[in-house]
């Protein structure tokens, strides 16, 4: 008697679309898709993957639609009913489109990524995504995706997008899903029981309250993007073999430029200009996204990892190295953005992995967080030598004042000492400004503008950030006690729906997001009003932004008319854009 195999369960993951595509160029595959599909693989599913930004391009370029045709779904109640059953023809037509090369049918298991940019498009797209899976193919769907995250912090504001998601799908991973997602897979395929409803990183509905279970724990993967049209992430670099080797060097250097110092808004220009020259001395390469280590040591109060301390999760030298070695040789490319929390976390890893990589002479490029403390001029040294191109620093402010206040427990001596040290090894230093806390005052934002003055010859590029109320964070939970009374309104869903679309009706540049985390406004206690507060910060913004070194917005400005698209530059690039109206 002849026994058949069992077929395999077959998984198919959709990335819902962003706006990203419509402005430029992608240019880093999904990572955290690329983690569960590692997960799923390994646990012996099959796995098709689908990044509707790709289709969403295409269409784009095509001219199929126009960006004003895209209100529909930036409409919450349009969005919400037509997850619940009601029909909206342009919706469903839409999204059937780009939904034509996924073979849906033949799947047990969808799951759609909601994103993790902070994009309105992607977290309404990926209802109307899974509305239209349940509605045409009857499928099991479950959400994922680093959105959901930020949807969760501020679920009194988002209930109507929660209870339309816990109510018509299978369900929501709201934390890291690379053990969750495989458990939900094998309960909805059926060959194992269903796990009880309070399991780690799920979403739930109990009566009319959203709730969270503590997230899963994190554990260390090297992304699998098998399946993915990888070109459609491709990076475009000068690589011309046959040239000298004074001109091949002058090509890598600036293809390290182009992938490392420069700003992210220069980078996407010059990727667009490059991909036209694609063939000539120009090709397409991958930079690879990773992450070896999670969760933070520190309490940094204005942080997401302030409130709830969570046991750090890093990976062996010899796991990093080795994730590293195969996934260069596998996609083909010696670069990376690693998105660490931090490069030098624990203790004795810069020194193990710098020589390792030294020694068997493992030639990589990439990109990293970093904090300043422990960073001796030696390190540096051993970290420019592995190939890193460019450290980023929390230096957030440099007024003492506000350091205490959000315990951020920076030495200022020591950050300009490490600043001077990279400017030495030819390791580009960024840094992350914050400005609008509550009580910074002028002499506050006197000390951080001064700051970056003096130490201008040493930091690349500086990236502004208007605070903002994080509810997980120390700040968020506890706001009397660092001097603000939140404001919630009711429709701030729908208000930073109409700011969004706003946005992209009027075609701006894409550096112009709204600020989509500034759900809470804050009075200052005895202190400021919120609107007092957002007339401060213009004048704040508009000086930060004249430090920022003139470089960049040339160089845009150059690569504008090679393209024939001259304009305005992005405002020196700050995340300061669009108030929410």
């Amino acid at each position: 008697m002849t026994v058949q195999a069992q077929r395999a369960i077959r998984v198919l993951i959709l990335i819902a679309p962003g706006e990203q595509p419509m402005f430029t160029r992608m240019n880093l595959p999904p990572f955290g898709t690329g983690i569960v599909t590692a997960s799923l693989r390994a646990a012996g599913y099959e796995v098709e993957l689908c990044d509707l930004n790709a289709g969403l391009r295409r269409m784009w370029v095509e001219g199929e639609f126009a960006k004003t045709d895209l209100r529909p779904f930036y409409d919450e109640r349009a969005v919400i009913d037509y997850v619940g059953g009601a029909q909206n023809e342009f919706l469903d037509t839409f999204v059937g489109r780009l939904l034509e090369d996924a073979d849906i049918a033949s799947a047990d298991v969808v799951g759609v990524s909601a994103g993790g940019d902070f994009s309105f498009l992607e977290m309404q797209s990926a209802l109307v995504v899974g509305g239209h899976v349940r509605r045409h193919y009857g499928k099991p769907v479950v959400l994922g995706g680093n959105n959901l995250d930020y949807l969760m912090q501020f679920k009194d504001a988002f209930a109507s997008w929660w209870t339309a998601a816990l109510t018509h799908f299978n369900g929501a991973v709201t934390g890291p899903g690379e053990d969750v997602f495989v458990e939900l897979v094998a309960a909805l395929a059926g060959d194992k029981p269903l796990l009880p409803m309070a399991r780690p990183g799920v979403a739930r509905l109990s009566g009319a309250n959203v709730l969270r279970s503590p997230d899963a724990v994190h554990r260390i993967l090297a992304p699998d993007f098998d399946g993915l049209a990888l070109e459609d992430y491709h990076n475009f670099v000068f690589h011309r073999p046959q040239a000298s080797p004074r001109k091949q060097g002058v090509d890598e250097e600036w293809n390290r430029m182009q992938l490392y110092k420069f700003p992210t808004y220069l980078a996407w220009k010059a990727n667009d200009t490059l991909a036209d020259q694609a063939g000539k001395g120009v090709e397409g390469r991958l930079v690879l996204p990773y992450v070896f280590n999670y969760n933070c040591p520190y309490n940094c109060a204005f942080c997401t990892e302030s409130l709830e301390r969570l046991k750090l999760v890093h990976a062996t030298v010899d796991d990093v190295i080795g994730d590293m070695v195969e996934m260069s040789e596998k996609y083909q490319s010696p670069y990376f953005y690693l998105f660490n929390n931090y490069f030098n976390l624990v203790n004795g890893f810069v020194e193990e992995f710098a020589s390792r990589v030294v020694l068997h002479g493992v030639k990589l490029h990439w990109s990293d967080c970093a904090r300043f403390n422990s960073l001796t001029h030696e390190r540096l040294e051993l970290l420019a030598a592995s190939g890193c191109r460019k450290l980023t620093f929390g230096l957030e402010t440099a007024s003492t004042k506000m350091l205490k206040i959000i315990d951020k427990r920076v030495k200022l001596a020591e950050a300009e000492r490490v600043l001077r040290w990279c400017k030495e090894l030819g390791i580009w230093a960024d840094l992350e400004i914050i400005t609008g806390m509550p009580h910074e005052d002028e002499e506050c934002f006197a000390e951080t503008t001064e700051f970056l003055e003096r130490n201008a010859e040493n930091i690349n590029y500086f990236n502004i950030n208007r605070y903002f109320v994080a509810p997980k964070s120390l700040m968020g939970a506890k706001p009397e006690d660092y001097g603000m009374r939140l404001r919630k309104t009711p429709d701030a869903y729908q208000r930073l729906l109409d700011a969004n679309y706003r946005w992209l009706a009027e075609d701006r540049d894409f550096s112009y997001k709204p600020q989509n985390f500034r759900v809470y406004e804050f009075d200052e206690i005895d202190g400021r009003s919120a609107e007092q507060l957002t007339a401060d910060i213009v004048p704040k913004i508009a000086k930060l932004n004249s430090l920022q070194s003139t470089d960049f917005s040339d160089a845009w400005q150059v690569l504008a008319m090679r393209q024939d698209r001259t304009g305005r530059a992005p405002a020196r690039m700050s995340n300061e854009t669009m108030a929410l109206a």
